[in-house]
C-alpha cells in the first residue's frame, strides 16, 4: 500500500505518517500542495505517475485556494482520496465539505459532525489527533526553553474560543510579568489581529524537532484551543505536550473533560483568576507538577497513541476496497 501525502507537515511526518509506515505501508511527503494552491497541477501528476499511489492523503485547510481543479485532477487520475478534516467543526461548511464530497474516505476530529457527512453520503469516520511515542516523549535540557511558564503556537485570535483563552489564560500572566514566553511566527505582531504580543514575552520561532526539549524544560505549557463548541476536537496541542511529559495547564474546553481528568492528567482554567491560583499553586508544587505530567504520559501513551489508531483505518480502508498489499 502506498500512500502519497500532498503535505510533509510535522502533524503527518511525526504522527499519523509514522504510525502508518509502522504497518508496512509506504509514504511519500511532498509541498506539491503549494504548486496546487498556485494553480499548477503538474507537479501532483508528475509525483501520481512515478510514486503511483493507492491513495492521495490530504489534511484539513493545506489545499484550500485551487480545491475544485484539484479534486477534478484526482479524479481524472482515477486515485483514491483521503481527507483528514482537522478544521472540523470550525470549517466544516468552507473548507471539509467541498473535500469531503469528493473523497473516497473523510476522518473527522469532530464527532458532532458525523450525521452531517452521512446525511450527504459521505464515507466518513472519526478519527481523532493522538500522539507518537517513537517521537512524542521526554527531551533534554534546552536553555531556550527554560522559563516558568511557555506558549508554543501561532496567534490565530479571530476564533472567538481564542480570544477567549487570550483573555483567561494569556493576558492575566503576560499584565503580572509571570516568566513567560511564547513562540511561534510573526503573526503575534499583526496589526489587525485581535490580541497583539509585547516582544519582551516573545521567544522566536519554535522548529517541531525543537518541542519535547521544550516542553520537558518548562515548568508549565500552556493550551490554547481555536473550537469550544465540540465533544471531542481540541487542539493538537494537547496530545504533544502530554506525550512529551509536558506539565499542560489549559484552556478548558469541553472536550478535555470527555478524555482527561482535571488535575490528575492536566489542568484546565475556566476564568483568569483560576489561571492565575493555578500557576502560583503548581509553580510552588514541583513534585505535584510531576505527577500530573507523568498521568497525563501514561494516559496519552495508552489511549491516545497513532499506533493504535491505524488498524481502524486500514479495517475501514480495506471495506472500500482501497486498501493494497
Amino acid at each position: 500500500m502506498r500512500i502519497l501525502f500532498v503535505e510533509d507537515a510535522p502533524l503527518i511526518k511525526y504522527g499519523i505518517g509514522y504510525s502508518l509506515e509502522q504497518y508496512g505501508i509506504e509514504t511519500k511527503y511532498t509541498k506539491i500542495y503549494i504548486d496546487i494552491e498556485n494553480g499548477m497541477l503538474d507537479t501532483l501528476e508528475e509525483e501520481i505517475k512515478t510514486f503511483r499511489p493507492d491513495a492521495i492523503f490530504n489534511a484539513g485547510m493545506c489545499i484550500y485556494k485551487n480545491t475544485k481543479n484539484f479534486l477534478n485532477k484526482i479524479k481524472e487520475l482515477k486515485v483514491p482520496y483521503i481527507y483528514w478534516a482537522v478544521e472540523d467543526p470550525l470549517y466544516y461548511r468552507y473548507i471539509s465539505l467541498p473535500h469531503a464530497k469528493a473523497s473516497d474516505l473523510t476522518m473527522t476530529t469532530a464527532i458532532e459532525c458525523l450525521g452531517a457527512y452521512k446525511k450527504i453520503e459521505v464515507n466518513a469516520i472519526f478519527f481523532m489527533f493522538g500522539c507518537n511515542e517513537s517521537f512524542h516523549n521526554a527531551g533534554t535540557y534546552n536553555k531556550k526553553f527554560d522559563h516558568d511558564i511557555i506558549f508554543i503556537g501561532n496567534n490565530y485570535s479571530n476564533h472567538k474560543a481564542r480570544q477567549y483563552g487570550n483573555k483567561t489564560v494569556l493576558n492575566p500572566l503576560i499584565e503580572r510579568d509571570y516568566d513567560i514566553k511564547i513562540f511561534g511566527n510573526d503573526w503575534w505582531f499583526e496589526e489587525d489581529n485581535r490580541f497583539k504580543l509585547d516582544r519582551k514575552y516573545y521567544g522566536g520561532y519554535c522548529n517541531y524537532e525543537e518541542i519535547k526539549d521544550a516542553y520537558s524544560t518548562a515548568k508549565i505549557v500552556l493550551g490554547l484551543h481555536s473550537v469550544d463548541n465540540s465533544s471531542t476536537m481540541m487542539s493538537m496541542r494537547t496530545f504533544e505536550v502530554l506525550g512529551c511529559g509536558g506539565f499542560y495547564l489549559s484552556q478548558y474546553v469541553p472536550s478535555l473533560e470527555r478524555y482527561f481528568v482535571n488535575k490528575e492528567h492536566l489542568v484546565w482554567s475556566k476564568n483568569s483568576n483560576e489561571t492565575l491560583k493555578n500557576v502560583n499553586y503548581y509553580l510552588k508544587n514541583p513534585e505535584e507538577r510531576n505527577k500530573i505530567a507523568l498521568n497525563g504520559q501514561r494516559i496519552c501513551y495508552k489511549e491516545h497513541s497513532y499506533k493504535d489508531k491505524i488498524p481502524k483505518l486500514i479495517k475501514e480502508l480495506k471495506n472500500l476496497n482501497i486498501w493494497r498489499n
